[in-house]
């Protein structure tokens, strides 16, 4: 009976001893993700660059536009709705709040965007875009876009997702997006023009040369701010947010004048805190709504969107771009805009984040930012 005691304790020891285990492991905290760690951020297998674009003014070359043709192929080439002929830009930004303080610092390249309905189910709206970048070289890319209307401006938003190909100086794929305004037709106020940002794999090699002096180009009245995720926490799944829940801050970046490539660690300053609540992935697209302060212009607001996810070649990653649209707020000057982002996740967590993703905000109307 002594023994038989004896082994009875044991076994109740041990059973409290795994429990316990179990218990603690089931109770731990999410974590940061080691990628968004100020002092160690990461891009991942990939890098950044981010680019301010605005429409020349120029009619396109007949070179981009019979690649364009031959995008789009017959009959849907004869359905092009936007020919454009822009520029790249690299910037300054404010170090606190993101914003640019001068927009079109250095011209760096050219770009080219065309787009017409889209007829396959992916989306309602469809480019193709040709671009040469600083250290990059010759890229083509093309995807879908959605589209909100900024009624009191006259004009419309777009965050396009175009799939980057491989190019001839090393680029090995990557994905390009956009926070854009439009102005096909050129209203008075303000050219179309975007906020891109570049996510390229492979370690390309090409010219970059002495950017040139900008012709002051009439941007409107958007104002961008550009930064990347700090101390970004994956928080798991609950009630409304089946594909789990993201916080994050959003630090401001700088890029180099001469590539547009994100130059250094991000500011030691949080510009804006967001948390990304994440409905279950699905094809082409799925929900998510963001709720999101910006410092620079002290506004909270919650919002829905959208999010892509695609394969990253050579990883078991995905790219993730998701896109936000900001409600007009008349009282504070506030006509629109836009918050979108790029980054790339484990392959089972839209949450997660295998590298510090990289997003911008654009804001219409009077309203001002801090810088």
């Amino acid at each position: 009976m002594r023994s038989l005691s004896r082994a009875v304790v044991v076994v109740a020891l041990s059973v409290i001893t795994i429990v316990g285990s179990v218990t603690t492991t089931a109770s731990a905290a999410p974590t940061v993700a080691p990628a968004t760690v100020l002092g160690s951020i990461s891009d991942g297998p990939g890098s950044f660059s981010v680019y301010r674009t605005v429409d020349s003014g120029k009619q396109a070359t007949a070179v981009d536009d019979d690649a364009c043709n031959a995008y789009f192929g017959f009959p849907r080439r004869f359905t092009v709705l936007q020919r454009l002929d822009a520029r790249l830009y690299t910037f300054a930004n404010s170090a606190t709040t993101g914003f640019l303080t001068d927009p079109t610092r250095s011209d760096v390249g050219p770009i080219y965007v065309c787009g017409t309905l889209g007829l396959d189910g992916q989306s309602i709206y469809e480019q193709y875009s040709r671009a040469t970048a600083p250290g990059i070289g010759p890229l083509t890319m093309s995807g879908p876009c959605g589209l909100t209307p900024y009624i009191a401006e006259g004009r419309g938003g777009a965050d396009c997702v175009q799939r980057i190909n491989p190019n001839a100086n090393g680029v090995t794929g990557g994905v390009a997006s956009s926070n854009s305004v439009t102005n096909p037709i050129r209203l008075p106020g303000g050219t179309t023009g975007s906020l891109w940002t570049f996510y390229t794999t492979g370690t390309p090699r090409a010219p970059v040369n002495a950017p040139t002096a900008p012709q002051a180009p009439d941007t409107g009245s958007v104002k961008y701010s550009v930064g990347r995720e700090v101390d970004s926490i994956s928080a798991g799944t609950k009630a409304g947010c089946p594909g789990g829940v993201r916080t994050t801050t959003i630090h401001a970046i700088s890029v180099d004048a001469a590539t547009g490539a994100i130059a250094g660690e991000p500011s030691a300053t949080s510009a804006a805190d967001a948390t990304i609540c994440y409905q279950k992935v699905g094809l082409p697209d799925f929900g998510a709504t963001l709720t999101i302060s910006i410092r620079g212009i002290a506004l909270t607001t919650t919002n829905g969107g959208h999010c892509r996810q695609s394969a990253l070649p050579g990883t078991a990653s995905r790219q993730q771009t998701c896109g936000f649209a900001l409600p007009a707020n008349y009282g504070r000057g506030l006509t629109g805009g836009l918050v979108t982002l790029n980054g790339v996740v484990p392959p089972n967590d839209p949450a997660g984040s295998v590298n510090s993703a990289v997003w911008t905000i654009s804001v219409l109307g009077s309203i001002k930012p801090a810088f």
